[in-house]
């Protein structure tokens, strides 16, 4: 990590684009702090996608963390360590201070200098208050369990008043303004009443503008022009994946500052959880969405992300206690056991049943439900490195300190392992491999171990590096969810190239 004063610092083949604050933004943020005596200031940020929402939200959060002490000689500024800032980040897509699929109030106490994947989770002086995951990158997967989590949140964030009354709050809101993200916005507007609402774009659309400034009402609502960027370097997907990359590569630290581990996640040794019998280390497996038959569970989740989520009480489960049902009981075993159905709950028992082959504990997938962000919380995400079936033990990998779980279980808290639509991991079945290929590469040059880092990959470019590996006498063997093709081998008829091949025979019509 290295700091850049200007663009002129970086790599010669890098496009570094400054962060630019146009004379309308200067004049909004000009109104922040607001004087001694006035309302703490409650900023809700929305608009289009790429209009700038999360770059406005950083420089207001910089500005409201600002505080300005003018005297006769000088005019000085220091940060506002008292109150701090709350952000209530509700952009599953792109969050700025946790992994993806998640909605997290933030108490921040540091100013904010670099792009998201530089800070996957707050530094030491600041901290998550409380988190949620939608089990997804977008709010459209479930918009009702969306609206409970972003209002379960709202809610300790009134919390937070009781301790700091002056700390404001803003509000950043995914890029969907049409259809339900419209219903979105107007529902978090009336059920949250910001002091102020701002509208990332001039251009539009017409009806969206009015529909929120209907529903603002006397909130006072400023549309400010969108900052798109010239030259757009990384997709919304590219840059989901830089920021989980640098949260699974965080290393616990007890130091003022991040730090990574450089090692690819296949060197790492993962946790071990026990899935059954006594003193099991998670209640369940929950997917959110469409949940697949037990036979394919495994093959689902393996090699996958999911969110590690505490339930802090049993309510949380719909329909937990149906038939007093013991979640290790050999009845609950099978493909198609028995379902009756609840007439209070609306949910089938029984609740969890056991995968055929690995005995894994698995929320009957018979049931479409979801955990009661009121009573339950996220802690991050992990990735399932694999599973030891003889030892009934749940391999995975995470950045969550190890204190943390240790607390979880001395309040004798259930977990459970929320799968839903994140992102595959590719990067992490690669990077060990990429990683061998760089240092190869640099030993022929005579420049072993610089520039490691800077392999570049390009679709279908792995089977070349498995080869190159291999050459080595290196085997690919034991590195995970990887294997080698030969040719079109284990692949559809789609994943070739096709060509359309003219029939130059063919005589012309009407020939």
């Amino acid at each position: 990590m290295f700091k850049l004063y200007s663009s002129k610092d970086g790599p010669a083949k890098a496009y570094l684009q400054p962060i630019i604050s146009t004379p309308e933004w200067n004049q909004a943020l000009s109104k922040f702090p607001t004087p001694p005596g006035q309302k703490t200031p409650v900023v809700m940020i929305c608009g289009p996608k790429s209009s700038g929402k999360s770059t406005f939200a950083k420089l207001l959060t910089n500005r409201l963390l600002s505080l300005t002490t003018e005297n006769n000689l000088n005019r000085t500024s220091r940060i506002n360590k008292s109150t701090g800032v709350a952000i209530l980040d509700l952009d599953p897509g792109q969050p700025e201070y946790s992994a993806q699929g998640q909605l997290s109030l933030i108490h921040l106490q540091e100013p904010n200098f670099g792009p998201p994947f530089t800070h996957p989770i707050p530094g030491s002086q600041s901290r998550i208050i409380r988190a949620h995951t939608v089990g997804a990158v977008t709010p459209s997967f479930d918009p009702i369990l969306y609206m409970e989590c972003a209002l379960d949140l709202f809610s300790y964030y009134h919390n937070l008043l009781s301790t700091l009354p002056k700390c404001p709050l803003v509000i950043n809101t995914p890029g969907w303004v049409l259809g339900t993200g419209l219903e979105i916005l107007v529902d978090l507007i009336a059920k949250c009443r910001p002091t102020e609402v701002i509208y990332m774009s001039q251009d539009g659309p017409q009806e969206v503008v009015e529909s929120l400034q209907e529903a603002a009402k006397t909130i006072p609502m400023l549309t400010l022009p969108s900052q798109v960027s010239e030259y757009t370097t990384r997709t919304a997907a590219h840059l989901r994946t830089m920021q989980v990359m640098s949260y699974f590569h965080l290393k616990p630290s007890n130091q003022k500052r991040l730090a990574w581990d450089g090692r690819p996640l296949t060197w790492m040794p993962p946790w071990e959880i026990k899935y059954s019998g006594e003193a099991a280390g998670i209640l369940g497996i929950m997917c959110y969405g469409e949940p697949p038959p037990p036979p394919l569970l495994l093959e689902a989740i393996n090699g996958c992300l999911v969110a590690v989520v505490v339930v802090d009480a049993m309510v949380a489960i719909p329909g937990w206690g149906i038939e007093d049902q013991d979640p290790m009981d050999e009845d609950s075993i099978g493909l198609d056991p028995p379902l009756t159905q609840s007439q209070s709950q609306g949910v089938q028992a029984p609740l969890i049943v056991r995968t055929p082959k690995e005995n894994l504990p698995y929320f009957n997938p018979a049931n479409t439900i979801s955990l009661s962000p009121i009573d339950s919380h996220c802690l991050g995400l992990a990735l399932v490195r694999g599973i030891d079936v003889p030892r009934q033990r749940l391999q995975v990998l995470t950045p969550i300190p190890p204190k943390v779980i240790q607390d979880i279980n001395d309040e004798g808290k259930s977990v459970v392992l929320v799968s839903g639509k994140f992102d595959t991991p590719g990067w992490a079945y690669i990077e060990e491999l990429v990683q061998k290929d760089a240092a190869r590469k640099e030993t022929r040059k005579g420049k072993a171990g610089d520039g490691a880092g800077d392999a570049e990959v390009h679709n279908g470019g792995l089977v070349d590096n498995i080869g190159d590996v291999e050459e080595n006498g290196e085997s690919v063997l034991d590195v995970p969810w990887v294997e080698k093709l030969e040719g079109s081998e284990g692949r559809g008829i789609g994943a070739r190239v096709w060509r359309v091949r003219r029939d130059l025979g063919r005589a012309a019509d009407g020939d």
